[in-house]
Protein backbone atom coordinates (compact mmCIF):
# COMPACT_ATOMS: atom_id res chain seq x y z
CA UNK A 1 0.00 0.00 0.00
CA UNK A 2 0.80 3.55 -0.50
CA UNK A 3 2.58 5.38 2.96
CA UNK A 4 -0.74 7.45 3.55
CA UNK A 5 -2.60 4.43 3.47
CA UNK A 6 -0.83 2.59 6.29
CA UNK A 7 -1.51 6.17 8.38
CA UNK A 8 -5.34 6.13 7.65
CA UNK A 9 -5.46 2.52 8.52
CA UNK A 10 -3.49 3.12 11.41
CA UNK A 11 -5.74 6.09 12.35
CA UNK A 12 -9.69 4.53 11.03
CA UNK A 13 -9.46 1.05 12.04
CA UNK A 14 -10.33 0.67 15.54
CA UNK A 15 -13.32 3.06 14.92
CA UNK A 16 -14.83 3.05 11.02
CA UNK A 17 -17.96 1.34 10.58
CA UNK A 18 -16.08 -0.97 7.37
CA UNK A 19 -13.25 -2.50 9.98
CA UNK A 20 -15.93 -2.73 13.08
CA UNK A 21 -18.06 -4.20 10.77
CA UNK A 22 -16.18 -7.15 9.71
CA UNK A 23 -14.83 -7.58 12.65
CA UNK A 24 -18.14 -8.90 13.86
CA UNK A 25 -18.54 -10.97 10.64
CA UNK A 26 -14.97 -12.37 11.33
CA UNK A 27 -16.05 -13.49 14.73
CA UNK A 28 -19.39 -14.61 13.90
CA UNK A 29 -18.04 -17.22 11.13
CA UNK A 30 -15.25 -18.47 13.74
CA UNK A 31 -18.69 -18.85 16.02
CA UNK A 32 -20.48 -20.27 13.78
CA UNK A 33 -18.04 -22.78 12.64
CA UNK A 34 -17.70 -24.18 15.88
CA UNK A 35 -13.65 -22.88 15.98
CA UNK A 36 -12.22 -22.97 19.54
CA UNK A 37 -9.02 -22.12 19.93
CA UNK A 38 -7.73 -22.56 23.72
CA UNK A 39 -5.45 -19.91 24.02
CA UNK A 40 -3.61 -21.13 20.78
CA UNK A 41 -0.88 -19.54 19.11
CA UNK A 42 -2.51 -17.55 16.08
CA UNK A 43 -0.59 -15.62 13.00
CA UNK A 44 -1.69 -12.37 10.94
CA UNK A 45 -0.29 -13.05 7.61
CA UNK A 46 0.48 -9.52 6.59
CA UNK A 47 -1.00 -7.81 10.13
CA UNK A 48 -1.06 -3.98 8.60
CA UNK A 49 -1.28 -1.34 11.13
CA UNK A 50 -2.26 -4.56 13.63
CA UNK A 51 -5.88 -3.17 14.22
CA UNK A 52 -7.04 -6.95 13.41
CA UNK A 53 -4.35 -8.69 16.03
CA UNK A 54 -5.80 -6.41 18.86
CA UNK A 55 -8.98 -8.48 17.75
CA UNK A 56 -7.62 -11.85 17.59
CA UNK A 57 -5.77 -11.52 20.74
CA UNK A 58 -9.33 -12.83 22.49
CA UNK A 59 -8.84 -16.00 20.80
CA UNK A 60 -5.35 -17.30 21.66
CA UNK A 61 -1.91 -15.57 21.57
CA UNK A 62 -1.56 -13.52 18.56
CA UNK A 63 1.33 -12.60 16.33
CA UNK A 64 1.88 -10.72 12.99
CA UNK A 65 4.04 -10.34 10.05
CA UNK A 66 4.14 -8.01 7.04
CA UNK A 67 6.50 -6.28 4.29
CA UNK A 68 5.58 -2.95 5.25
CA UNK A 69 8.02 -0.92 7.79
CA UNK A 70 5.30 1.48 8.01
CA UNK A 71 2.52 -0.78 8.97
CA UNK A 72 4.89 -3.02 11.37
CA UNK A 73 5.64 0.79 13.00
CA UNK A 74 2.11 1.64 13.85
CA UNK A 75 1.62 -2.17 14.67
CA UNK A 76 3.81 -2.31 17.62
CA UNK A 77 1.74 1.06 19.03
CA UNK A 78 -0.93 -1.00 20.06
CA UNK A 79 0.02 -4.93 20.12
CA UNK A 80 2.42 -6.22 22.58
CA UNK A 81 2.60 -9.17 20.42
CA UNK A 82 5.74 -10.63 18.36
CA UNK A 83 6.21 -8.92 15.40
CA UNK A 84 8.21 -9.54 12.02
CA UNK A 85 9.06 -8.15 8.41
CA UNK A 86 8.25 -10.78 5.83
CA UNK A 87 6.69 -11.54 2.84
CA UNK A 88 3.78 -14.10 2.81
CA UNK A 89 5.16 -15.72 0.16
CA UNK A 90 8.01 -17.07 2.40
CA UNK A 91 7.02 -17.05 6.40
CA UNK A 92 9.58 -17.25 8.64
CA UNK A 93 7.74 -19.63 10.90
CA UNK A 94 8.15 -23.18 11.30
CA UNK A 95 5.77 -25.91 9.68
CA UNK A 96 2.77 -26.47 12.39
CA UNK A 97 3.54 -24.16 14.27
CA UNK A 98 -0.35 -22.11 14.42
CA UNK A 99 -3.58 -23.20 15.26
CA UNK A 100 -5.39 -19.90 12.84
CA UNK A 101 -3.62 -18.07 10.01
CA UNK A 102 -5.61 -15.39 9.38
CA UNK A 103 -5.30 -12.96 6.00
CA UNK A 104 -7.54 -9.52 5.42
CA UNK A 105 -7.12 -8.18 2.12
CA UNK A 106 -3.77 -8.77 1.50
CA UNK A 107 -3.41 -11.67 -1.24
CA UNK A 108 -4.74 -9.70 -3.87
CA UNK A 109 -2.23 -7.14 -3.61
CA UNK A 110 0.52 -6.13 -6.39
CA UNK A 111 3.47 -6.70 -3.97
CA UNK A 112 2.35 -10.69 -3.16
CA UNK A 113 3.11 -12.38 -7.10
CA UNK A 114 2.07 -15.47 -6.29
CA UNK A 115 -1.30 -15.88 -3.88
CA UNK A 116 -1.13 -19.71 -4.46
CA UNK A 117 2.27 -20.05 -2.99
CA UNK A 118 1.29 -17.66 0.10
CA UNK A 119 -1.73 -19.62 0.60
CA UNK A 120 0.42 -22.84 0.35
CA UNK A 121 2.68 -21.90 3.20
CA UNK A 122 -0.15 -20.51 5.30
CA UNK A 123 -0.76 -24.63 5.18
CA UNK A 124 2.88 -25.29 5.90
CA UNK A 125 2.93 -23.46 9.09
CA UNK A 126 -0.30 -24.62 10.10
CA UNK A 127 -0.83 -27.13 12.88
CA UNK A 128 -2.81 -30.50 12.39
CA UNK A 129 -6.41 -29.71 12.15
CA UNK A 130 -5.82 -26.01 12.10
CA UNK A 131 -7.41 -23.16 10.50
CA UNK A 132 -7.24 -20.27 7.40
CA UNK A 133 -9.55 -17.51 7.57
CA UNK A 134 -9.10 -15.28 4.50
CA UNK A 135 -10.49 -12.47 3.40
CA UNK A 136 -10.05 -10.45 0.18
CA UNK A 137 -11.70 -8.26 -2.12
CA UNK A 138 -14.12 -9.33 -4.84
CA UNK A 139 -15.76 -8.96 -7.95
CA UNK A 140 -13.16 -6.93 -10.79
CA UNK A 141 -16.68 -5.66 -11.69
CA UNK A 142 -15.86 -3.23 -8.35
CA UNK A 143 -11.84 -2.21 -8.91
CA UNK A 144 -11.74 1.26 -8.76
CA UNK A 145 -9.60 4.06 -7.38
CA UNK A 146 -9.27 2.18 -3.52
CA UNK A 147 -7.23 -0.40 -5.34
CA UNK A 148 -4.96 2.14 -6.89
CA UNK A 149 -4.04 3.47 -3.65
CA UNK A 150 -4.20 -0.03 -1.58
CA UNK A 151 -1.79 -1.40 -4.72
CA UNK A 152 -4.46 -4.21 -5.16
CA UNK A 153 -4.04 -6.07 -8.28
CA UNK A 154 -6.63 -8.55 -8.43
CA UNK A 155 -10.46 -9.69 -6.95
CA UNK A 156 -11.64 -12.88 -6.46
CA UNK A 157 -15.06 -14.76 -6.76
CA UNK A 158 -16.09 -16.82 -4.14
CA UNK A 159 -15.62 -20.09 -6.21
CA UNK A 160 -11.88 -19.02 -6.82
CA UNK A 161 -10.86 -18.64 -3.41
CA UNK A 162 -12.23 -21.81 -2.58
CA UNK A 163 -10.57 -24.06 -5.59
CA UNK A 164 -7.25 -21.89 -4.32
CA UNK A 165 -7.40 -23.10 -1.18
CA UNK A 166 -8.04 -26.99 -2.07
CA UNK A 167 -5.10 -26.41 -4.44
CA UNK A 168 -2.92 -25.22 -0.94
CA UNK A 169 -4.36 -28.56 0.65
CA UNK A 170 -7.25 -27.24 2.84
CA UNK A 171 -10.57 -28.35 3.21
CA UNK A 172 -13.06 -24.98 2.56
CA UNK A 173 -15.38 -25.55 5.65
CA UNK A 174 -17.66 -21.95 5.11
CA UNK A 175 -17.42 -19.14 2.12
CA UNK A 176 -19.39 -16.59 1.85
CA UNK A 177 -19.62 -12.64 0.15
CA UNK A 178 -19.48 -9.99 2.80
CA UNK A 179 -20.74 -6.25 2.56
CA UNK A 180 -24.01 -7.65 0.54
CA UNK A 181 -26.59 -5.47 1.36
CA UNK A 182 -24.26 -1.90 0.62
CA UNK A 183 -23.42 -3.91 -2.65
CA UNK A 184 -25.63 -1.85 -5.23
CA UNK A 185 -24.39 1.45 -3.48
CA UNK A 186 -20.65 0.53 -3.93
CA UNK A 187 -21.09 -0.76 -7.54
CA UNK A 188 -22.82 2.75 -8.42
CA UNK A 189 -19.94 4.59 -6.44
CA UNK A 190 -16.99 2.45 -8.40
CA UNK A 191 -18.68 3.01 -11.51
CA UNK A 192 -18.71 6.58 -11.37
CA UNK A 193 -15.51 6.84 -9.90
CA UNK A 194 -14.58 5.44 -13.33
CA UNK A 195 -15.98 7.82 -15.13
CA UNK A 196 -13.77 10.82 -13.61
CA UNK A 197 -11.40 12.14 -14.85
CA UNK A 198 -9.81 13.26 -11.80
CA UNK A 199 -8.45 10.84 -9.27
CA UNK A 200 -10.60 9.49 -6.22
CA UNK A 201 -9.32 9.45 -2.51
CA UNK A 202 -9.23 5.77 -0.95
CA UNK A 203 -11.87 4.69 0.58
CA UNK A 204 -10.99 4.60 3.91
CA UNK A 205 -12.22 8.25 5.21
CA UNK A 206 -13.71 9.32 8.60
CA UNK A 207 -17.14 8.86 8.27
CA UNK A 208 -20.00 11.41 10.25
CA UNK A 209 -21.14 9.64 13.56
CA UNK A 210 -24.61 9.22 12.88
CA UNK A 211 -23.93 7.43 9.36
CA UNK A 212 -21.23 5.43 10.61
CA UNK A 213 -23.13 3.71 13.48
CA UNK A 214 -25.78 2.96 10.55
CA UNK A 215 -23.74 1.42 8.14
CA UNK A 216 -21.98 -0.97 11.19
CA UNK A 217 -25.18 -1.94 11.67
CA UNK A 218 -25.68 -2.81 8.48
CA UNK A 219 -22.80 -5.16 8.61
CA UNK A 220 -23.69 -6.30 12.42
CA UNK A 221 -26.92 -7.72 10.70
CA UNK A 222 -24.49 -9.39 8.15
CA UNK A 223 -22.68 -10.83 10.92
CA UNK A 224 -25.72 -12.24 12.59
CA UNK A 225 -26.78 -14.13 9.33
CA UNK A 226 -23.70 -15.51 8.62
CA UNK A 227 -23.51 -16.47 12.85
CA UNK A 228 -26.86 -18.53 11.72
CA UNK A 229 -25.09 -20.34 9.12
CA UNK A 230 -26.57 -18.49 6.41
CA UNK A 231 -24.54 -16.93 3.83
CA UNK A 232 -24.76 -14.13 0.71
CA UNK A 233 -24.54 -14.63 -3.15
CA UNK A 234 -23.03 -11.18 -4.05
CA UNK A 235 -20.96 -8.87 -1.98
CA UNK A 236 -17.73 -6.70 -2.13
CA UNK A 237 -15.78 -8.72 -0.20
CA UNK A 238 -15.39 -12.47 -0.06
CA UNK A 239 -14.44 -14.58 2.97
CA UNK A 240 -13.55 -17.97 3.59
CA UNK A 241 -13.02 -20.52 6.63
CA UNK A 242 -10.73 -23.61 5.45
CA UNK A 243 -9.30 -26.42 7.92
CA UNK A 244 -6.06 -28.70 7.10
CA UNK A 245 -7.38 -31.89 7.28
CA UNK A 246 -5.07 -34.61 8.74
CA UNK A 247 -6.25 -38.05 6.74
Amino acid sequence: MEPQAYTELQQLEPTHWWYRGMRSIVAALLASAGVHLADSLILDAGCGAGGNLTHLARYGRAVGCDLSPHALTYAAEQHAGRLVQATVEALPYRAGSFALVTSFDVLYAREVDDDERALAEFARVLAPNGYVLVRLPALKVLAGQHDLVVHGARRYTRAEVEAKLRRAGLTPLRSTYANSLLFPVVYMVRRWQRNRTAAAPSDVRPTPRPLNALLAAILRLEAAWIGLGGSFPIGVSVIALAQKVEV
